[in-house]
């Protein structure tokens, strides 16, 4: 197998997004679900993106290989720079080589992302066939090595078997191993242990970090639990409602949370206090419908700290320190942060 993620330096930046939008057309108008947002993602990195659901995570994933639904979804707006070379503008020839080959994709829900009729052995197989120049007998036999280095037990058997026969953590793998299959320099991996249970989404998350030291490839990594992203992330993009709260470094962002949505995210995190009680702070209110966003910072109507002016105007992003940036009027004002404590 070819490898495109060794191939870059650590630090190098991969991929650059810039000021991204995407519009939706529906029944009730034109919906913009992602507004302006950009980031980078650094060779061997993992890039965490949170938020709540609704806020455009794994829209502007999908958008990253041109996968939004169409004739609905389009990008408005921006640039995703892959290597220096902008994805929105590329024929679709060169789209369709990106995605495996230089991009992979860990999607939810392994059950829709595999074919239920078809061989596991035959849906990896396509993979290779696809970007390289070898035969069915070479690509079935990569199939079973690629299998074996995720960590699915007797893999010679596994690729003749359909993926209902397999349990929700070996369909994971076969996902992961779909993704890594042509070695790609970035994997987006999208809640990829969402449907799983606990045990078992610690064994993919380290399979994942793993798999990761020995092909130096990048990650971005979208879920809803920080607690994930604190374990396994450099960089965090924290999203609410289509646009950028804050972002940074993972040790700034939880060392030093400076916008209220991404502080109540890190205060609603469960905490156990000896010896029965558990703590569980909410964030009042609920996201905003992308039909009706308030004016101005559009966490205002579920901001304790929010004024005038955060109704008024939608901020900017400031800069806090080195590589941490913040999208709140208030910042410097808000008391100095202090991690909860059950």
């Amino acid at each position: 197998m070819t490898s495109t993620a060794t191939s870059s330096r650590r630090d190098e930046v991969l991929l650059d997004v810039q000021d991204l939008v995407i519009e939706f057309e529906t029944e009730a108008g034109v919906v913009r679900a992602v507004d302006g947002v950009s980031f980078q993602v650094r060779a061997g990195h993992t890039l965490g993106i949170v938020g709540e659901s609704g806020c455009g995570k794994s829209v502007t994933a999908l958008s990253i290989l041109r996968l939004l639904p169409r004739p609905m979804g389009r990008i408005a707006g921006g640039r995703i720079l892959f290597r220096g070379e902008d994805l929105v503008t590329a024929p679709d020839e060169r789209i369709h080589k990106v995605r495996t080959g230089e991009i992979g994709m860990i999607f939810q829900e392994p059950m829709t992302a595999l074919n239920p009729v078809h061989r596991i052995g035959r849906q990896l197989s396509e993979a290779f066939l696809l970007h390289q120049d070898i035969s069915p007998r070479t690509a079935l036999e990569r199939s079973i090595a690629v299998l074996g280095h995720v960590g699915i037990p007797s893999p010679e058997l596994r690729v003749s078997e359909y993926p209902h026969q397999l349990s929700g953590g070996m369909r994971q793998r076969v996902v992961i191993a779909m993704a890594l299959a042509c070695r790609p320099a970035i994997v987006i991996a999208d809640e990829p242990t969402t449907a799983l249970d606990v045990t078992i989404q610690a064994q993919i998350l380290e399979l994942m970090k793993q798999l990761q030291d020995e092909m130096g490839m990048s990650i971005i990594l979208i879920t809803h639990d920080l607690g994930v992203i604190a374990e396994t992330c450099d960089d965090v993009l924290v999203m609410y409602a289509g646009r950028v709260a804050e972002q940074g470094t993972a040790r700034g962002i939880f060392g030093q949370p400076s916008h209220p949505y991404t502080r109540g995210l890190l205060e609603s995190i469960p905490r156990l206090e000896y010896p029965r009680k558990t703590m569980l702070r909410t964030i009042e209110g609920m996201v905003p419908s992308l039909m009706d966003l308030p004016a101005g910072c559009r966490f205002n109507n579920r901001c304790r700290h929010a004024q005038e002016r955060c109704r008024d105007a939608a901020p900017g992003l400031e800069r806090v320190g080195s590589g941490h940036d913040v999208g709140c009027h208030r910042w410097r004002e808000l008391p100095a942060w202090q991690e909860p404590v059950a």
